[in-house]
């Protein structure tokens, strides 16, 4: 999973970040297929408090508008609106999910070195990189 807006960021200041009201979001486009849906995700976004989303979810809200009508009835309509509810809301919040990723990706990174007097501590203040989850 690729998240996009916290290169050069610690753990620490992530939590920090997400407790004021950042969050981690994706948006999804919905592909009619003729006899089912698919709604594919994109990269997770890191999103801070007040942030305009919009041009983020435009071009696969115009995706879905073009292409999710194009399934069965009632999937593709109902999954194509679900989507543009989604992603012109905002997107899909999944802050939870990755805050626990990227800690136990971090756990995992400081268990593999050696253990020499490190603190557990020491993790939320190295940088996170974007492809830890």
């Amino acid at each position: 999973m690729k998240v996009l807006g916290i290169e050069g960021l610690t753990l620490g200041e992530l939590i920090d970040r997400v407790k004021d009201g950042s969050r981690f979001v994706v948006f999804d486009w919905c592909v009619g297929l003729g006899v089912r849906s698919l709604r594919l995700p994109s990269a997770v976004y890191f999103v801070e408090p007040g942030e305009r989303t919009a041009r983020r979810a435009a071009w696969r809200c115009l995706a879905s508008l073009l292409t999710g009508w194009w399934s069965l009835i009632p999937p593709g309509p109902i999954e194509t609106i679900d989507c543009l509810r989604e992603n012109l809301g905002g997107g899909r919040d999944i802050t939870a999910g990755v805050l626990r990723t990227l800690a136990r990706a971090e756990r995992h990174a400081l268990e593999g070195r050696t253990h020499d007097d490190q603190s557990r501590d020491e993790s939320v203040d190295r940088p996170v990189t974007s492809h830890a989850a």
